[in-house]
């Protein structure tokens, strides 16, 4: 597309950073108002996530550097808004540890992958495991929001948590995937061999 960006996306991408300490910060508050914010703030992490990879690409900007900030920005964002549902209590620790491990064991994966100079494809279950996460995280905002402002509605309590459990299970399900689809990979990078000689199927 011809034109200038109106923004540069790896700006939009580390202005993301501040704004899930921010959102964590109110929604600890334990106010209905620091729930709206929070539950606002996390919808605009949601909108620029999207919007930073639609302006590089639509402008031609798309740099190596940004395939990098990006996922390590969504990473960062998603787990600083689990940690705070942590804090509330509408997750466990056992999930915050599971979503943990697999995001380092990604990063661990792509950076072994990058050094023997093999490229990583994207694989379904880690597209699965951003919506759910995405969608999953905005319906507990919002369910925490009509708790506090409607308990009429008669939502039930648990529905946080149990949202909390299904992005767990998807992201363990994604774990699993990437471990299992990119075992050559880890093979060969164990034994230091080139890819195809370390016996793996």
């Amino acid at each position: 597309m011809s034109g200038s960006a109106p923004i540069n996306p790896n700006l939009v991408t580390a202005l993301r950073l501040p704004l899930a300490p921010v959102a964590v910060a109110f929604m600890t508050a334990g106010t209905t108002w620091g729930y709206v914010t929070a539950a606002v703030l996390a919808l605009v992490l949601e909108i620029t996530d999207i919007a930073d990879g639609v302006i590089a690409r639509r402008y031609g900007m798309v740099t190596t550097f940004g395939k990098l900030f990006d996922p390590f920005s969504d990473a960062f964002c998603r787990f600083m808004l689990f940690l705070g549902l942590l804090a509330i209590g509408t997750a466990d620790l056992w999930m915050i540890l599971v979503i943990f491990a697999r995001d380092s064991s990604i990063s661990f994966l792509r950076s072994i992958a990058a050094v023997r100079n093999v490229v990583l494809s994207a694989r379904f279950s880690g597209k699965l495991k951003a919506v759910v996460q995405g969608v999953g995280t905005q319906l507990i905002f919002l369910t925490l929001v009509l708790l506090a402002v409607a308990p009429e509605l008669g939502i039930p309590a648990t529905l946080p948590w149990w949202t909390m459990a299904v992005i767990t299970v998807v992201t363990f399900g994604s774990f699993v995937d990437y471990f299992w689809g990119n075992l050559p990979i880890l093979r060969a990078a164990w034994y230091d061999l080139p890819l195809g000689t370390a016996g793996e199927s």
